[in-house]
């Protein structure tokens, strides 16, 4: 089998899975708020019971792609293999904790917060790292002004004092 062609396929069940992947942990997260906020019981469940369907999905993707991205000698960064991993293990547990619970609501209501939170901390995180490259633009900004003004200052004075020195210098010098 030829390697490029081996890889190429990989890359393409990636793209593949990433799409998918997207659109169902959308899904997860809609059909989790909307379980949350729903008032009837009965229609509660049956969301619920959807999500579950939709976590079981994502799990199975998980394991498939992760399984996918581990044959073959080089894999994939091992960066993106521990994400993966590491969603199929929240997810795995968050199914658990659905399945064992008396009180689904509840669960549903912490999970979210998980979420949320999680989301919270990143979008933070962001604005920092973007504070600080802002602030580091205007500093070397400001550097390279300072810089071009004062090579400006010295360089204005330097044409000064030549020019008066060579003043004095003619004055001083007999002229025939």
């Amino acid at each position: 089998m030829d390697v490029q062609r081996f890889r190429d396929s990989r890359q393409q069940k990636l793209d593949e899975f990433k799409q998918k992947y997207s659109f169902l942990r959308s899904q997860y997260s809609t059909t989790l708020l909307a379980a949350i906020q729903e008032p009837d019981p009965q229609s509660q469940q049956e969301m619920i019971a959807q999500l579950l369907t939709v976590n079981a999905e994502m799990v199975d993707e998980l394991k498939t792609i992760l399984g996918e991205l581990n044959r073959g000698q080089d894999s994939f960064s091992p960066k993106t293999i521990n994400e993966l991993t590491n969603d199929l293990i929240q997810y795995q547990k968050d199914y658990a904790e659905i399945e064992k619970s008396r009180d689904r609501v509840n669960t549903l209501k912490m999970i979210h917060s998980q979420q949320s939170g999680q989301l919270s901390s990143a979008t933070t995180m962001f604005n920092i790292y973007l504070g600080v490259l802002i602030f580091l633009a205007f500093l070397v900004a400001y550097l390279v002004i300072r810089s071009s003004w004062v090579t400006d200052i010295v360089t204005a004075t330097g044409q000064a004092v030549t020019g008066m020195t060579q003043s004095v210098s003619q004055a001083v010098t007999p002229q025939q």
